[in-house]
């Protein structure tokens, strides 16, 4: 955003409505100009009729020989309840290959079905709905059942012994592009659940044995802010640390079916020794860099409505401000396995245009890895954002664009990088 798109936003992001209409109408008057498809500093691999889904996750296999995706059949709209996508995974050269393992109905266009690896086992785990309730599958690469889980996930631990379990069906309300076609939710009519088997839980790998750890209800009492008073309240995108041992999630809460509000908690895999950061009212992305920091995009208490990347320290009231001088949206963050190099996107722009970027940590440098045009069609719940994430060696980068004008799963190779191999920009 230049100078001026920056100061309406900050004068029009607290109404959610209004900013939406605006944005839009400022993109269709610009839409007449010859902006191409796609600028790349390196060759895009494209498998239409596939997407992978969130940032958050690795889709690669732990030999980096596998890589999960969707398939979906349906025209661009929003799911139905008897809308399946299959799941699976690509190998061969350049993962041109396709084996889809499984069907699910329990998916959306933001997240997929929360497709993710097991460990290092080669087991898959995706989320579907059974009997009008949703679970968790977990499969061989043959499609073969291990286990199910009697709640959906968000995410599971490292090591693959344990997941993160909270309520998708909940989010169709105020998120709905992050919840789910399928499943009932029996606390849909309740603004502040207080069941916690319906909260945050966490499931044992691959017996799926539950604890539940909060309601929505527990979480709010703790530290309460005068806006939640009446509002909708939700949990959302779970995160394990590296090693597992802690994870982070969001509560968020709905004022008058149009203002968000979003905290950021830590705490332990049983539930213990929780931690709210010092954010602001926005939280929106993140990523662990190492078990003691988490980048997210959010606003700081002390720093007032500024939005900016931040790096937080778990636990601590100690911060760091990101990559100030050259970002001014916000993205879909994820550390390098080296933990240098910050992978991130943009949202469309005046133009409609997606930023795909490295942010070098040491430099504080920008790099534009490539600037893709995401049609109109790829709009609000049916958006297509790059969500970009890094394979497990750190030399190949996996995304999901519409800039073809048809949603693709899609991969650019970037070799090594360190200061005597940069990369190489648009």
């Amino acid at each position: 955003m230049n100078r001026i798109e920056l100061a309406l936003y900050n004068a029009i992001k607290n109404n959610p409505r209004l900013k939406k209409r605006i944005v839009r109408a400022y993109q269709r008057v610009l839409a007449p100009a010859p902006v191409p498809s796609a600028r790349t500093a390196y060759p895009i691999s494209v498998r239409p009729g596939y997407f992978f889904g969130f940032h958050d996750k690795c889709p690669w296999s732990a030999d980096d020989r596998m890589l999960l995706a969707h398939r979906f059949a349906i025209p661009l709209r929003m799911p139905r309840p008897e809308d399946a996508a299959e799941v699976g995974f690509f190998d061969g050269h350049d993962a041109t290959e396709f084996h889809p393992v499984a069907r699910t109905r329990a998916w959306n266009w933001q997240m997929g079905a929360q497709l993710q690896w097991v460990g290092a086992a080669g087991q898959l785990l995706f989320n579907d709905v059974d009997d009008g309730q949703h679970v968790a599958r977990i499969v061989d690469l043959a499609g073969r059942p291990v286990g199910t889980l009697a709640r959906p996930v968000g995410a599971v631990s490292p090591d693959g012994t344990r997941a993160v379990c909270h309520e998708f069906a909940r989010l169709r309300r105020c998120a709905s592009g992050y919840g789910y076609a399928s499943g009932s939710d029996p606390d849909e009519g309740i603004a502040l659940p207080t069941e916690s088997a319906r909260g945050l839980s966490i499931a044992e790998i691959p017996s799926g044995r539950l604890k539940h750890l909060f309601s929505v209800a527990d979480i709010a009492r703790i530290e309460p802010h005068a806006s939640m008073r009446g509002a909708y309240h939700y949990f959302t995108h779970p995160l394990f640390s590296p090693s597992g041992t802690r994870f982070v999630f969001l509560h968020r809460w709905v004022v008058d079916d149009n203002k968000t509000w979003t905290r950021l908690l830590s705490c332990d895999a049983n539930g213990g020794d929780p931690f709210i950061f010092p954010t602001a009212s926005v939280v929106s992305h993140l990523a662990w860099r190492d078990d003691e920091h988490i980048l997210a995009y959010s606003t700081v208490r002390e720093l007032g409505e500024a939005y900016h990347y931040v790096l937080f320290r778990d636990r601590s009231a100690e911060y760091e401000l990101i990559g100030t001088e050259v970002f001014t949206s916000d993205g879909h963050p994820q550390f390098s396995p080296d933990r240098r190099w910050i992978l991130t996107d943009t949202y469309p722009d005046r133009f409609r245009v997606q930023y795909l970027m490295l942010y070098d940590t040491l430099n504080r440098r920008r790099y534009h890895l490539a600037k893709l045009r995401s049609p109109f069609i790829f709009s609000d719940d049916l958006r297509c954002d790059l969500h970009p994430r890094w394979n497990r060696a750190g030399t190949t980068i996996c995304f999901d664009s519409g800039h073809t004008g048809e949603r693709a799963l899609c991969t650019l190779q970037v070799g090594t990088l360190d200061d005597a191999h940069p990369p190489r920009v648009v």
